[in-house]
């Protein structure tokens, strides 16, 4: 028994060496300068023309904020795109009071998907046919642009040369559930894809996007048949991230809190239904992957609050409780560092992380499943099985 117990010791310790390690990376980071784009940077070429495509089923509660917002951009050469996809709601007579000549709606119809395709591709590729901009912004339904979203981008994307830009902006949170959650999940996205190895051509491997916003140029959207390539792509922003790199395009991944925030699930109901279709096909399928991935969390991020948790219900003596405690406070130090740069709630974070990893790896196990077995739907759709 002493023995496991030295042996528990000797990782709590080492444990905690790696989350002080990693909250020294995670300021260093979130100091940089690298990959952030904001309101305050020079704006794009007014002559380049943008055109916002927006996908929408069933989004009467998110339509008119988000057209509206992506009508009041500051750049003048603006068109807005919406595929309204068999929306029973009243999305499509919300969509008819929207009076502006830069405004295309298009209907999507409600009838079956052709075969291979899923839902959000299909509906993305139909609207693509309708824009004439030399460049296309991909937002979601539930995005609220700032102003200089585009005109700022536009700017990041010469200036760097690139072909494509996807961003991650704030994300709101208004629900207690939201509130555990979200935060970890993000976190689970970003542990080990670092913003240099993503936005780096030489790893294709190391491919990311955020489906809230990607900005792509007509022609490298062309190039790669556009949404044909992630046809049947759960996760089609990730796989518009590779089709892109795999054929050469230059894009990047960066920071754009202040250019858009997007609520993305509507409680924790809807939070745990989007990321059950969504974790799984992540790992792409791989249930080797999701067995590192589970033992990983649960040995790296859940052991130690356990072992505190044992610590001091047990009577633990004073050397016990320290050696648990240490990876305890360097883990909520680095959750404390990051609440606080990307707006979250710290009182939430100091409370539910440890129950809310927990959470997390049942989310996980599932999302492998739910998947599997052909359990998910989103949008009233089943998604398919994986092949």
């Amino acid at each position: 028994m002493s023995a496991a117990l030295t042996a528990l010791g000797g990782w709590l310790l080492l444990d905690g060496l790696l989350w002080t390690t990693v909250a020294g990376i995670a300021v260093a980071t979130a100091k940089g300068k690298s990959y952030r784009v904001g309101p305050d940077d020079p704006a794009g070429d007014a002559a380049v023309t943008v055109s916002i495509v927006i996908p929408a089923r069933n989004e009467a509660h998110n339509i008119v904020g988000c057209v509206q917002a992506a009508l009041s951009q500051d750049h003048p050469a603006v068109q807005v795109v919406v595929l309204d996809d068999g929306s029973t709601d009243g999305t499509t007579e919300l969509l008819s009071g929207i009076d502006d000549p830069r405004l295309t709606v298009v209907a999507g119809g409600g009838e079956g998907l052709p075969d291979g395709w899923l839902g959000k591709p299909w509906a993305c590729q139909r609207a693509a046919r309708h824009a004439t901009g030399q460049w296309l912004l991909f937002v979601d339904a539930d995005v609220r642009l700032a102003p200089e979203a585009v005109s700022r981008s536009l700017f990041y994307v010469l200036e760097h040369q690139l072909d494509a830009l996807s961003g991650m902006g704030t994300l709101e949170v208004r629900t207690l559930g939201e509130k555990v959650m979200q935060p970890v999940v993000a976190g689970l996205l970003l542990a080990g894809n670092g913003l240099s190895d993503v936005n780096d051509p030489e790893q294709p491997d190391k491919a990311l996007a955020n489906g809230q916003f990607i900005l792509v140029s007509r022609s490298a959207y062309d190039a790669v048949d556009g949404h044909g390539a992630v046809a049947r792509d759960v996760l089609d922003d990730v796989g518009m991230a590779r089709a892109l790199k795999g054929a050469g395009k230059a894009y990047h991944l960066v920071f754009m809190r202040r250019l858009f925030r997007c609520r993305m699930y509507d409680g924790l109901a809807d939070l745990w239904a989007g990321w059950r279709k969504n974790l799984f096909p992540g790992l792409r399928w791989s249930w080797v992957n999701l067995t590192v991935l589970v033992v990983g969390q649960l040995v790296v991020v859940v052991l130690p609050y356990l072992a505190l948790f044992a610590a001091l219900v047990g009577g633990g003596s004073p050397l016990q409780l320290a050696v648990a405690a240490f990876p305890v406070l360097a883990i909520q130090s680095v959750r404390f560092y990051l609440d606080g740069v990307f707006g979250q709630s710290r009182l939430v974070g100091l409370l539910t992380h440890g129950v809310a990893n927990i959470a997390l790896v049942l989310l996980l196990l599932d999302s492998a499943v739910s998947t599997t077995l052909g359990w998910a739907t989103w949008k009233g759709r089943v998604l398919p099985k994986p092949e």
